[in-house]
């Protein structure tokens, strides 16, 4: 019994040893400091006044795959944005988040899926809301080469973003 006990009392000092030999843990990267106060007012006057300067888009990202599950933490966003070239006659999407403010409603919106530069198809939509908005809007590109999604508001089509990827 006693050389049972040397054993289990020799394997227990073995793993804490073990234990005490690795390698601390890497220090927490210290977090990005708050927006300026002067950000953060021009931000709500933004938001409470600036439903006649239009939507501010944040991001149009081109996405394999955006999450529809109800009840997801992640729900409406981009899970999958494209890595590498994507295959040609498969879905993508043209996924975007925009800012609006308080009151704001677009109807005047547009996205245009562009081939070598040449418009392949242009897609209407609108937003409202307030503060985070998110939509996308599918295509499924049917040639090979450098595509371009544009993100245009109003008769002028002021462009308000843009984002491109290449078909294999």
């Amino acid at each position: 019994m006693n050389s049972f006990r040397r054993m289990m009392t020799s394997a227990a000092l073995v793993s804490a040893s073990l234990a005490l030999a690795q390698e601390p843990a890497a220090p927490a990267k210290p977090s990005a400091p708050p927006p300026t106060a002067d950000e953060i007012k021009r931000v709500m006057e933004y938001q409470d006044n600036g439903k006649d300067r239009g939507p501010a888009l944040l991001d149009v990202i081109i996405c394999t795959k955006v999450d529809q599950t109800k009840g997801s933490e992640t729900i409406y966003t981009c899970i999958e944005p494209l890595a590498g070239n994507h295959k040609k006659d498969t879905v993508i999407n043209a996924w975007m988040q925009f800012f609006v403010p308080k009151g704001g409603e677009y109807e005047d919106l547009k996205i245009q899926w562009l081939f070598n530069s040449e418009v392949r198809e242009t897609k209407d939509f609108k937003i409202k809301g307030l503060a985070r908005a998110r939509t996308w809007l599918a295509h499924t590109p049917k040639k090979a080469g450098k595509w371009t999604v544009k993100v245009l508001q109003g008769e002028a089509n002021k462009e308000l973003g843009s984002a491109s990827f290449t078909v294999e």
